[in-house]
Parts: structure tokens; sequence; C-alpha cells
């Protein structure tokens, strides 16, 4: 009996142990294959994001990436993965699926043009998040297999119990015999069983992908090396092998050996390059038992993919972090060759290169204007000077194609270019990059690095073709601002500096202790001149003062600050050496008939108010002046000899009594368009008829009635008469068109004129559209009027502000760039050598230029022939308006010759 229920015991104890063990296992398998794929999950994100952040959307890997993470916490799926009972690892999958939807939406606004940063960060933290996922899981599986180690134990010495109760139920020394036996027995189906075990256990391994080894934790002999790991390290047979020579090709124990710092149960994770295949690895070391000894087992994760996207990642944003540093640089520079030379040391530092250079073609020519040197690397500038351009004969092909030249090994051009190869070898450039800078699509120059590092050198020509863009919008802006510093500082046609100019100066001077000479010269009779042989003659007589002036005064400043007067400074001089270069400056023009000029000065020792100087200067001129018309008595060009004769127009009663009698006339004078040469508007002008046959121009009266402060009746009976014709107009069912009007400073002045004028408006119905403000540049100089305040008020009423006069003496570019005008109007004298004067055009052309970048329209005025007309509708000017079309006309003459004409078309 004890014989048969021996066999039935053992029997279904090896059955049940069997059943355990099979369980076990299939519970390991199924923990690691969820291990495995939490790894995969995070590997398949990092390289998802470094693809969202390179622009290449994958949405079958996010949909991928779902299925897995869905799996993983229900245990349901494709992938045949168990949900693995941990609450801790549930909680993270739980936590990686809410962060993976914040990724999710994060990707798809970088798709939109959203932050990367913020893409970068959380990512950075999802992969963490992803890693202690990974390692709960690893530490759960432990814990079940070593309650799995420890549930089979308890049952194997069950039923040992129960044969040892079986065996005590037996007398004498046949039942201790047999319970021997047993155990022996016993023994020997536990190694079975734990041999059965290691071969379940080493089937999964060498079926994953990743390299798993075991290493003696004494000797470092290789225990077991699975079937990936055979074939990455080209393992033929393991026997007495050591981990460190067939693994890192190494002749000694790695000095980085983990060995010595494992702990039991303990998992220890790490990242190392491995020298024989060049991967990057994210290793897991952990102590185990084998064959009855403590050995090391090391599991190894192939990252070196996403590590390179890492890094590329990493590479790409310090790359844009530094072109931004550098247009920062060239932008906020007041200096552009500072910042040029700024932006190179930033582009050579980054690139770990030793130069960064800048060569400028001019008149066939090179020239290494901009170079940057490492430390210890010799200069090249000084011998980079007047070069033939055939020497980059061969990068022109690629400049043409707007590519960068890329020469990874000089070597190479050794014999196919030897000519190319001195020069560059005779600089120690092993390697070097050149990207073309273009200006209006014409190749002005290069950029270059000589000897970057080998590994990044292919990825530098975009970074080059980048900054020069900028380099080059730098090198437009700084000659923008330059001309529009020397527009708003210097008189076009003496070249001296004008009035924006000397209030500038005069203000510096007003707080100086030292000595100055101030000359103050108006030329006589330039308003006969010009009447009598045209504004030409006129302006050769201005450069000839400006002529006789530099060649007196060789020490001084020199200003042209009204159309005929004229301003000599010279600081720091003695009285001797001034009163001497008056007097010769005097006798320069004494005998001349042609040319003279009245001349006024003053001489101080040291300077308490230099407005008080100029004043003294300004009235021994006005002294002068007065001779000179004793003498010469037919001109009429002397303001002070014509108001006598209009004096009665100063008493605001009588002014009044004048418009009231029509005995001021309204004219129309039209604007054109270049287009088809229709009338497109017109500028309202006042005549003053103060007897049949007689007619005088504002300029003889209106300096009178500005004087006497009754010059805004004119204005305002000007503006009301407009308004009366274009309700008119609209009542006789005619198209109406833009006006424009006059208004002077004192007009300027009046509190609520946007309100007052406005209300004019509407008393006749006309919109204010239909209105156009001319207001002239001496507003800038008005201390008493918040320019910017009252054109913001007009605009807002519906008015149209332009800034008439542009490029008279007081041509200001610094109120176009201040106030926001609608329009403006270029004066006759910027238009008169249009056509012979190439500087002229030239400065026509940036004015017209900025006003098309500003949405400022430009109207040119005094247009007297076709040849002016040509050249300034070349010059992108679209509206005019001078004799060419037509002169000021009365109003009746005017409404019959356009507005018919209109009607007609």
């Amino acid at each position: 009996m004890q014989k048969k229920i021996f066999p039935v015991i053992l029997t279904v104890a090896l059955v049940l142990s069997s059943i355990f063990s099979v369980l076990c296992l299939h519970n390991l398998q199924g923990n690691a294959k969820v291990i495995n794929y939490a790894g995969i999950v995070r590997g398949a994100t990092q390289r998802l994001v470094k693809e969202e952040l390179n622009g290449i959307p994958n949405d079958v890997l996010i949909a991928k990436l779902d299925g897995i993470l869905d799996e993983l916490q229900s245990g349901h799926g494709d992938h045949g993965l168990i949900r693995m009972n941990s609450r801790e690892f549930q909680d993270l999958i739980l936590q990686m699926e809410a962060d993976w939807s914040i990724l999710k939406e994060e990707i798809y606004l970088v798709r939109a043009g959203g932050d990367v940063e913020l893409l970068f960060e959380d990512s950075e933290s999802y992969f963490d998040l992803a890693d202690r996922a990974v390692l709960a899981a690893e530490q759960f599986s432990e814990k079940r297999e070593l309650l799995a180690e420890k549930s089979l134990l308890l049952l194997n010495c069950f039923f040992v119990l129960m044969i040892f109760f079986f065996y005590l139920y037996s007398s004498g020394q046949a039942r201790r015999q047999k319970e021997l036996q047993e155990i022996e027995e016993e023994d020997r189906k536990r190694k079975e069983h734990l041999s059965h075990m290691v071969d379940n256990l080493l089937g999964p391994m060498n079926e994953i992908s990743e390299l798993v080894y075991v290493s003696d934790l004494e000797d470092h002999t290789l225990l077991f090396v699975n079937k990936a790991g055979q074939e990455t390290f080209h393992i033929d047979t393991m026997d007495g092998q050591k981990c460190y020579k067939v693994l890192q090709g190494f002749d000694s124990p790695c000095e980085f050996c983990t060995s010595p710092i494992l702990k039991e149960g303990e998992i220890y994770t790490w990242e190392y390059t491995n020298p024989l295949t060049q991967r990057h690895y994210i290793l897991k070391d952990r102590l185990i038992q084998w064959e009855g000894r403590t050995a090391r087992m090391e599991l190894a994760f192939d990252t070196t993919e996403s590590e390179k996207e890492k890094i590329q990642l990493k590479l790409t944003l310090e790359t844009n972090q530094m072109i931004t540093e550098c247009v920062q640089t060239l932008y906020q520079s007041e200096d552009v060759d500072t910042a040029i030379a700024q932006v190179l040391e930033h582009l050579g530092s980054f690139l770990s290169a030793d130069r960064a250079y800048i060569l400028y073609i001019r008149d066939g020519k090179m020239y290494n204007d901009y170079e940057w040197c490492s430390d210890g690397v010799e200069p090249q500038q000084m011998m980079l000077q007047d070069l033939p351009l055939n020497l980059i004969t061969r990068w022109m092909t690629y400049f043409d194609k707007k590519e960068c030249v890329l020469i990874e090994d000089m070597e190479q051009l050794r014999e196919s270019v030897p000519e190319e190869y001195r020069i560059l070898h005779a600089q120690s450039i092993t390697s070097l990059v050149a990207a073309p800078l273009e200006q209006d699509g014409t190749l002005i120059g290069y950029l270059g690095v000589d000897n970057p590092p080998p590994d990044r050198i292919r990825n530098i020509a975009p970074l080059l073709q980048t900054l020069c863009y900028f380099l080059m919008l730098a090198r437009s802006h700084s000659e923008s601002k330059q001309l529009l510093t020397h527009l708003s500082y210097y008189d076009k046609l003496t070249d001296f500096y004008n009035r924006n100019k000397y209030i500038v100066d005069t203000g510096a001077l007003a707080h100086s202790k030292q000595s100055v000479g101030i000359a103050y010269l108006d030329v006589n009779g330039l308003k006969d001149i010009n009447d009598h042989y045209g504004h030409e003659f006129g302006d050769r007589v201005l450069i000839e003062c400006a002529k006789r002036i530099k060649a007196t005064f060789t020490q001084a400043d020199f200003y042209r600050i009204g159309g005929d007067e004229f301003v000599i400074i010279s600081p720091g001089i003695t009285q001797e050496v001034f009163l001497n270069q008056v007097r010769e400056l005097k006798a320069k023009f004494r005998n001349d008939s042609d040319c003279q000029a009245a001349i006024g000065s003053q001489w101080m020792e040291s300077i308490e108010n230099i407005g008080r100087i100029i004043a003294a200067a300004d009235a021994k001129m006005y002294e002068n002046k007065k001779a000179f018309y004793r003498i010469n008595p037919v001109s009429r060009r002397y303001r002070r000899c014509n108001d006598k004769l209009l004096q009665h127009l100063s008493d605001s009663e009588t002014l009044k009594r004048e418009l009231a009698e029509n005995h001021f006339l309204v004219y129309f004078q039209p604007k054109i368009s270049s287009e088809n040469r229709l009338i497109v508007g017109c500028e309202a002008l006042i005549r003053y008829t103060p007897q049949p046959g007689v007619l005088i121009t504002p300029g003889e009266f209106l300096p009178l009635l500005e004087e006497f402060d009754t010059v805004s009746l004119i204005d305002f009976y000007v503006f009301r008469f407009v308004c009366s014709r274009l309700k008119a107009w609209q009542d006789q069912g005619r198209q109406i068109f833009p006006v424009s009007v006059n208004f002077s400073l004192r007009t300027l002045r009046e509190a609520a004129l946007s309100e007052r004028l406005l209300a004019i408006c509407n008393q006749f119905g006309i919109p204010a559209g239909y209105l156009e403000i001319e207001i002239t540049e001496k507003v800038h100089n008005e201390e008493n009027l918040n320019i910017k305040q009252l054109i913001t008020e007009l605009q807002n009423a519906g008015f149209t502000v332009t800034l008439d006069d542009f490029g008279t003496e007081c041509a200001n570019v610094v109120l176009m760039s201040e106030v926001s005008f609608d329009a403006l109007n270029l004066d006759k004298s910027m238009v008169d050598h249009i056509t012979t004067n190439s500087r002229n055009r030239a400065i026509v052309e940036s004015i017209s230029e900025v006003c098309l970048k500003l949405g400022i329209r430009m109207v040119a005025e005094g247009i007297e022939s076709e040849e002016q007309f040509a050249v300034l509708r070349a010059c992108g000017i679209d509206l005019f308006q001078g004799y060419l079309f037509s002169k000021p006309v009365p109003v009746e003459e005017f409404e019959q010759e356009y507005l018919g004409k209109q009607e007609t078309e």
C-alpha cells in the first residue's frame, strides 16, 4: 500500500509543481513583454518628437503609441500584452496616457507654428516618466519572480512534509531508509526543475533584440550571451572568455565596471557608448544566481538613433538661438561695422572655426573688410586685399545658383585647382564653407568660415545662408539710415548743413565757454535773379556763394538756413582772425554784379547766449542789406519794401473788408495722374487783386499777414470757399475729387482747429475726406505746436494731411519719420535739375522708396517739361502738378476746362 501511495504523492507533487512553474513562467514572460513595450513607448515617442520638431508629421506612429499605451493599461490588444497587476506601474501608465494626450496637443500646435520649446521641455519630462514606468515594471517583475520561487519552494516543502509524515508513520529502519531515498530523489528532481526553469528563461532572452549577457562576478568570465549579443560581437564560443575582452576590446577589467556597486535586489541603470560597435546603450545591471553562484546580468537597450536625434535637436535649437542673437546684434547696434564684427565672433565661436570673415567685391577686386580669428590663429585680413576676382571663378558656379562653396578636404584641390590650393593652403586652411552675399540679385561678396569641425561642416551651409540674408538686410538698413541722415542734415544744393543741423549745433553751443565768431549772409536780389534768369541760374549763384564761404573760412561750420540765407559759425577762433576772414568774404562780393550778398558778423570771447550772438549778426546783416537796396531800389524782393505797399492788410477789419469785396481770388491748379494724365485732384491757391489788372501772388502778402497774425482769415476764407465749390459740384451731379488747402503756422496753432474745420465741412455737407490739409515743413521747428497731436486730430476727423514744400530750406526727413503724414509734396527746387543732376535724381528715388514703404502718397510739384515728367515717373512718382499740365487758373476756367472733360470722359 505504501509503495502505491508513494508514487501517487510524487506524481501529484510533480504535476502541481509543473503547472505552477508553467504559470510562473507565463507570468514572467508576460511581464518581460510589458517591460519591453514600455521601453518601446519611450523610444518611439522620442523619435516622434524629433520628427515633429523637424517638421515631419507621423500620424501613424501617434496611432501606434495610442494602441500600445491603451494595451499596457488594459491588457487587451493586438500585441498580446498582459495587464501587469502592479498598482504603481498602472498609476504611471495612467499618468503617461494623460501626459501623452498633452504631448499630442502640443505636437499639433507645433505643426500650426506654435512654441517648440514647450514641446521639447514636456517631452523630456515624458521620457523621465517612461523610464520610471519601465523601472516600476522591472521591480514588480522581480518581486513576482521571487514570489514564484518562494511559492514553489513552499509547495515542494509541503509534499516533503507529507512524505516525511508518511514515513514517520512507518516503523524502524525501513521508513528511515525510504525517507532518505525520497530526499535524494527530491533533490535530483529539484535540480532538473531548476535546469528546466533556466532553459525556459534563456529562450525568451535569445528571442529579444536587446543585448543580454551574464558574467562571473569575481573573474569576469562570460557565462551567457544571448543570440543578439553573439551576432553583434561575433561570439562563436564563450569558453573562458572575459567580458571586458569580448564586449569592450580591453585587455583588463573595465574601470567603469559596475560589479562592485551592485546590490541584491536592485537594478543599476547607466548609459555608455560601446567602443566596438560605436553604438549608444542604456544599460541595466543586477545581481542574479547562476548555476549556484552569484553573477552579474546586464541588459543593453540600443538608443543610438534617438541619441543622435537628441543631439541634432539640441544643435538645431542652439543654431536658432545663435541666429537670433546675431539678428539682435545687427538691429540693436548703432554702428553696423561693430555689429558685423560681433556677428562674426558669434559665428566663429559657435562653429569652433579658426576664422570667420566677409570679402566684398568692388571694381572687379575682392577685399577682406571684416575678419574674426580664434585664439592663436594668425589674421589674414591685411594680405587679402585687392585680390583678382578670377581666383574664385570656380566658386561663381555655386554662387550663381545661390549655393555655398563647401571644401571638406583642401588636399583634394592640390592637383585640380593649384592656384586656389596655393592661396588657401598659405592661410593654413584645411576646410572651408563660403556663402554668397547678394544685393538686388547681384553678387557683392561672400561670407566664409575656415576649418570648422569635420563632423559639422555639412550642416553649416544653411546657417551661413540665413546669416547672409540678415547681414544684407542690416547693410541695406544702414545705407538707408545714412542716406536719411544726410538728407536730414545736409542741404542738397550746396552740401552745407541745413536748418535741422543748425538747430542741433547751436543748441550744443548754448553753454560753451569758448570764443565764437558768427557771420550771417543773405544773397541780395535772389528773387529778381530767379525771375529774370531762371531758378537754375539762381542755384548757380547760391553754389558760388557757398564756394566763396568755404574758401574764406577754413575752420568753420557752414549752414544754409533759408533759401538765400547762410550762417557761418567759427568756434574757438580769435577776434583778429575772424574779422580778417569777414573782411575777405565781403571783398569777394563787393565788385560782383551777378552775385552780391549782405553780410553781418559778431564775435564774442565767451558764449553766454548763442541766440543773442546770432541775432546781433543778423541785425548787422539787415543793416547791410538796407544799404544795398538804397543803392538798388529797382529790386522788389526785399520784403520790408513790399510790406509798405501792403501795410493796410495788417488791419484785420480792412482785411475782412477786402475779402468781402472779393479782392481775394481762389485759383485752382490740377493734380495729374501719371498713368493716364487725368485729373485726380487740385490745390487751392490765393491771389490778391487790390485793383483791376493788378494780381499779387501769396509770396508778396502772406509774410506780412503772418507777422501781424491776420493770416488765419485768409486760411479759413480759402477753406470755406473750397467747401462751397465742392458742394456746388456735388449739387450739379459732377464727380468731385480731393482739394488741398494750405494752412499757415498761425492757423495751425489755433485751439480746436480740427473741430472748427469739421464744422465747416458739415455745414456744407462735404465729407472731410475730400479736403487735404497742407502743412509746411517749418512746423517741426515750432516750439508752441504739438504737431503729432495736431495731425492725429486732423486724421481722426477724416482729413488727409500733406507735408508741403518737401525739399526746401527746411527739408526734414526726421519730421517724415516722426509724424504719420498721408501725402508728401516734393518741392519744385527738387525737380528743377532732376534731368541733369544724377545726385539729385538718386535723392528723389530714395525719398520715393521711403514714401512707398511708409505708405505715403507722393506728389511732384513744379513740373515744366516732358523730360522732368519722364524721369520723375521712372523714380516711382505717380502724381504731378506744374505748368506742363496747367498753371493755377480761376475757378470758373478750371471748372470749364477740367470738370467738363471729366464728364465727357
